[in-house]
């Protein structure tokens, strides 16, 4: 497995990111999952995924990460929230993290990563579902365009509220942040959110996207940009 995704990081550097694999992860009915999109059984039961009680990233999370690519060479992967989990026959993690092409004048960007951690410690990547949305890379302090990166994920008060306004006339899908991943002062302020967004149709599926909110001086919202995850299947 760490031989492929070796192969995989090292094509990234003239190209975007690709899946590692075959993931572990089952839904509680135990059939196989490879998607972005959360489980139809996102309900925090055991065989299901549980939404994280903290998207801050622990020394825990950082070793876990540092395990699981050790040895490939072709990207760096620096985590950013930690979103979910999944007790299966271990432990699946759902990260999003920033994927970093070792290159001279690399562009990270965002992927969510799934990591199967085993019931003896071992850790390997099973999926990255990718995004073309660019992120600050480590030897810069502020974001492509001026966006400035929280020192924690934790979604704010003020962001929170500024998606809310920008979502009530929204009709074909309800966001709900998960992450900040930044914010940009203009004439007003950008935040840029990890969400996860349900269709309004019956038993939509809830899946994950980067949200991009306006708020200009006078409290006026709008949502700006929306990004999915890609997952690129064998």
């Amino acid at each position: 497995m760490k031989k492929i995704l070796a192969v995989i990081a090292a094509s990234l550097m003239v190209v975007s990111f690709a899946s590692c694999g075959q993931a572990k992860k089952t839904s509680s009915s135990g059939t196989t999952s490879k998607s972005s999109k959360p489980s139809s059984s996102y309900s925090g039961v055991t065989g299901g995924y549980t939404d994280a009680e903290s998207t801050k990233i622990t020394d825990e999370i950082k070793a876990l990460v540092e395990k699981a690519t050790k040895g490939l060479d072709g990207a760096q992967y620096t985590p950013v929230a930690y979103i979910s989990s999944q007790v299966v026959a271990g432990t699946n993690h759902l990260i999003l993290c920033k994927i970093t092409p070792v290159t001279p004048d690399a562009v990270s960007k965002y992927a969510l990563v799934t990591i199967y951690e085993d019931l003896d410690g071992n850790a390997e990547i099973t999926e990255i579902s990718e995004t073309d949305t660019e992120a600050p890379s480590e030897q810069s302090e502020e974001f492509v365009g001026g966006y400035t990166e929280p020192e924690t994920p934790e979604v704010t008060k003020e962001a929170a509220n500024a998606l809310k306004k920008a979502s009530e006339t929204l009709t074909g899908a309800t966001h709900e942040a998960k992450a900040l991943l930044g914010t940009q002062v203009v004439s007003g302020t950008n935040y840029m959110l990890l969400c996860k967004t349900t269709p309004s149709v019956p038993n939509g599926e809830p899946y994950y996207t980067i949200v991009t909110v306006y708020e200009d001086l006078k409290g006026n919202c709008e949502i700006t940009d929306t990004s999915e995850f890609r997952t690129t299947e064998e």
